[in-house]
């Protein structure tokens, strides 16, 4: 008894959460960067204005969308394509008031705001516990984080309700896309984060450069007056505060005119010479560090007249891996705090199940088939493979046992299912995988019988 006590003792010592993550906050209010005004919902306004006003960020944002929204997004199982808990997800995925794309589009909204969070709507239908919807709650909603000691997320609040009141939903409720979680970081961090600098200045330069085409760069309005005017800044009504004003909202455009009093005088002081700086240079400088922050240079290809072939592969490889890793994040996201969740809510094993995606962007065909040609012998081919390249190719769609079938009819025999006495050695004989396949399929056949024959029976004993 006394072991027993002390190991309990230790299990609870090497168990126990002792640090933190070290995150900085306040009251539930993150204040991890530096920079006071992209903390909050100040950074939330700056990263909105850059994604609707900056065509560099929007045409970047809507490359990566574009991208994402062209993936096939599959549950998948270890214990193969028969598994029922397979058919009851993508049941409760397609059977959402909103559509999964909508949800995809939300979600990347972790992009520009570094996180996405949602509120799972479950329902019940035909006796099980499923989805509604995932409800999308803005990140400009935020009033505050509920964290515990160690500094993990225990409830989102929000603000911004109808009747003025906030509103508290437990982070066991949500999902929550993140581009990073650095320190276990609710609120991620934006990629734009790294193109503020860059943007500041790009916008910046384009006013000062929209304010010198408005003056047709030709220098500064000057205006002399004569001699006994009067030079009074303080009195509105001086001939100082007159040409003052003057000055500052002299323009050409469809309205343009002047008229003076006798004998003042007004110019264009110009520099006589060439700019000392290209502004339209600068600021192309400053949009290529801008997609640089997000390996989107591909986008600039072309508009110097300059860049080559290959470069441009390497670029979108670059991009490519970019966009699969922001696939991935949403995926294994979902996997862990929506698809498990729903299996344990309905009793169900949740091990083994995950949602995979297809590839991002256009797959070389060239650099694949030579890749097959170099390793294929070497491969044991699943009808999954097939199905895979099938749609890497753009092929007409085949599912599972169509495939099977057809290789059934096929006389020739994969090598890898050749006859081998080993396989009748070790009480396997060569056409064993054939079996399994189809005593997997009998059982399912009749745990469906069953469970009609039961539902007609309770159906029949409850009239």
């Amino acid at each position: 008894e006394a072991d027993g006590r002390n190991i309990e003792v230790i299990m609870a010592k090497n168990t126990k959460e002792i640090g933190y993550s070290g995150l900085s906050e306040w009251s539930g209010r993150i204040q991890e960067d530096f920079l006071r005004d992209l903390r909050g919902k100040r950074g939330y306004k700056r990263y909105n204005e850059m994604r609707l006003n900056s065509p560099v960020v929007g045409a970047m944002l809507l490359a990566i969308e574009q991208s994402i929204r062209g993936i096939s997004w599959d549950y998948v199982s270890d214990e193969g394509a028969d598994d029922p808990r397979l058919e009851f997800l993508n049941d409760a995925k397609k059977n959402m008031s909103w559509s999964w794309n909508d949800h995809i589009v939300e979600a990347l909204t972790m992009l520009p705001f570094g996180y996405a969070p949602f509120e799972i709507v479950y329902e019940r239908r035909d006796g099980r516990m499923t989805w509604r919807k995932f409800a999308f709650r803005g990140q400009d909603t935020l009033l505050r984080w509920e964290l515990d000691e160690a500094g993990g997320m225990v409830a989102f609040l929000q603000s911004g309700a109808p009747d003025y009141k906030p509103r508290t939903i437990p982070i066991d409720k949500m999902v929550i896309y993140r581009t990073r979680v650095e320190k276990n970081n609710p609120e991620g961090r934006s990629i734009l984060r790294t193109a503020w600098i860059p943007y500041y200045y790009a916008k910046n330069l384009m006013q000062i450069e929209a304010i010198g085409v408005e003056r047709d760069l030709a220098g500064l309005p000057a205006i002399w007056l004569p001699e006994g005017a009067d030079t009074d800044d303080s009195n509105a009504n001086s001939d100082a505060s007159k040409a003052n004003k003057l000055v500052r909202n002299v323009r050409n455009d469809e309205q343009a005119g002047l008229v003076f009093p006798p004998d003042w005088k007004f110019d264009l002081v110009s520099s006589g010479g060439k700019r000392n700086f290209d502004t339209d240079k600068i600021i192309r400088r400053y949009e290529s560090r801008i997609l640089m922050s997000a390996l989107a240079q591909f986008l600039n290809l072309g508009q110097d007249r300059v860049g080559t072939q290959a470069l441009s592969g390497d670029l979108t490889d670059f991009w490519a891996m970019s966009v699969n890793a922001t696939a991935d994040i949403i995926s294994d996201t979902h996997t862990k705090f929506a698809a498990k969740k729903l299996l344990r809510l309905n009793g169900m094993d949740a091990q083994g199940i995950r949602m995979e995606h297809s590839p991002a962007g256009d797959v070389d065909l060239g650099a694949l088939g030579e890749f097959f040609k170099n390793v294929g012998s070497k491969i044991t081919w699943l009808p999954s493979d097939e199905i895979w390249l099938r749609g890497v190719a753009n092929l007409p769609e085949a599912d599972v046992e169509t495939i099977e079938e057809e290789r059934e009819k096929n006389p020739s025999v994969p090598p890898q299912f050749q006859f081998d006495a080993e396989h009748f050695e070790a009480g396997r004989p060569p056409d064993d995988w054939r079996r399994k396949r189809q005593e997997k399929r009998l059982e399912r056949l009749i745990a469906e019988f069953f469970e009609e024959q039961k539902a007609r029976v309770l159906e029949e004993v409850a009239d």
